[in-house]
């Protein structure tokens, strides 16, 4: 495309700096009232696994009777990425699953200096820029159309955003990594398509799917140089969970248990919300569960009804859709997770152009802000 990324205009500038306010409260707010000043409240960490050897069990939040979360294992491989201590590896649930997302807890370390006083803190600060840092991508990806230039800021409004800064996981890194990968495609550059696309299937494995779409939509397009880059895009990931082989790390590749045979996992999802009937927490759980369902259904809509303008993102919304037919209940059992782990997918409806006279778009965000208030107001 023709048209060059501008970044000083007005609408990137004032977009981002809202998100910055905006990011900034919420993390105080966390870290003040929800998790009583004690930055480890934002890794839920649990008492059943081994605590890293890293960390004083009188000085951290621990969630009695809990197994943890995913950003406890993230924070246990931030404290020792090269598993220099023996303990690391018994702090980790499966060694072989949780190494292969190696970016976020690295980049953490290497920020901190290693550091382990540090590195919750930088971790958290990873999140909470990667937010921002998305709302500015997103904001260069629409400079180009005046009207839409405000709908950056529906980012604020998506769940999983604010479940995942206070989770500690590494899905905000990967995502910020994804859309730059979009939007520098978008305005062809294969370079750093090709890096971004990259270094997001360290960060998370199954993103080489995504590189498979950018791969296939180049193909597609007929863009000889950004199949020339994507062709070594995926070698460091390759490379990467080659060495975890070698390693022979104990424990699962993950694989299983989270996916399984097609619709069984949503059959199943949409039983358990009709057995446990009109309570609070399981009317949260069949919006926010319908909500993504629907979301899935508009972006192919939008994406059939208006082909030129998402012709970029049509096999990403393939890919996913093919991942969440075959997801199982591990994942769709409960909100935090798929809310989560389908976090793309809000924001491939947000990079979508909706020139409907309805606009389905900013209603289905809308609705998600109000998921994202409750989950603010209400989850402990």
């Amino acid at each position: 495309m023709s048209e060059k990324i501008s970044f000083n205009q007005p609408s990137v500038i004032i977009n981002t700096l809202v998100a910055l306010i905006f990011v900034i409260a919420v993390t105080l707010y966390f870290y003040f009232f929800k998790f009583d000043s004690n930055i480890t409240g934002f890794f839920r960490i649990g008492s059943v696994l081994p605590l890293s050897p890293y960390l004083n069990p009188e000085q951290i939040l621990i969630y009695k009777e809990e197994i943890g979360y995913d950003g406890q294992q993230f924070l246990s491989i931030a404290f020792d990425p090269f598993l220099q201590n023996p303990e690391t590896l018994n702090a980790l649930d499966h060694p072989a699953y949780r190494y292969r997302r190696i970016l976020y807890p690295l980049l953490s370390y290497c920020l901190s200096l290693g550091n382990s006083y540090l590195i919750p803190y930088v971790m958290v600060a990873i999140n909470a820029i990667s937010i921002i840092l998305i709302v500015w991508v997103v904001s260069l990806y629409f400079q180009a159309h005046p009207s839409l230039t405000w709908q950056p800021l529906l980012t604020l409004c998506i769940p999983g955003v604010w479940i995942v800064l206070s989770l500690g996981t590494a899905d905000l890194v990967s995502s910020l990594l994804l859309i730059t990968a979009l939007v520098c495609y978008r305005y062809d550059k294969p370079k750093w398509t090709a890096i971004a696309i990259a270094l997001a299937c360290l960060t998370r494995e199954t993103l080489l799917l995504m590189w498979l779409a950018l791969l296939l939509t180049s193909i597609r397009q007929q863009k000889s140089q950004q199949i020339k880059h994507l062709l070594w895009a995926w070698l460091p990931a390759f490379f990467w969970l080659l060495s975890i082989k070698l390693l022979n790390l104990p424990g699962s590749g993950g694989i299983k248990a989270n996916f399984g045979y097609p619709f069984v996992g949503i059959f199943q999802k949409f039983f358990a919300i009709l057995m446990n009937g009109f309570q609070g927490n399981n009317l949260f759980e069949a919006y926010l569960f319908l909500l993504l369902i629907t979301i899935f259904i508009t972006i192919y809509v939008l994406s059939d009804r208006y082909r030129k303008d998402h012709r970029y993102l049509q096999f990403f919304i393939i890919f996913y859709s093919v991942m969440f037919i075959f997801t199982s209940m591990t994942i769709l059992g409960y909100y935090l997770d798929y809310s989560r782990v389908f976090m793309d997918v809000y924001f491939l409806i947000l990079l979508s152009f909706n020139r409907a006279l309805i606009p389905w778009k900013m209603i289905l965000l809308s609705l998600s802000g109000v998921g994202s208030l409750a989950f603010l107001a209400l989850h402990s």
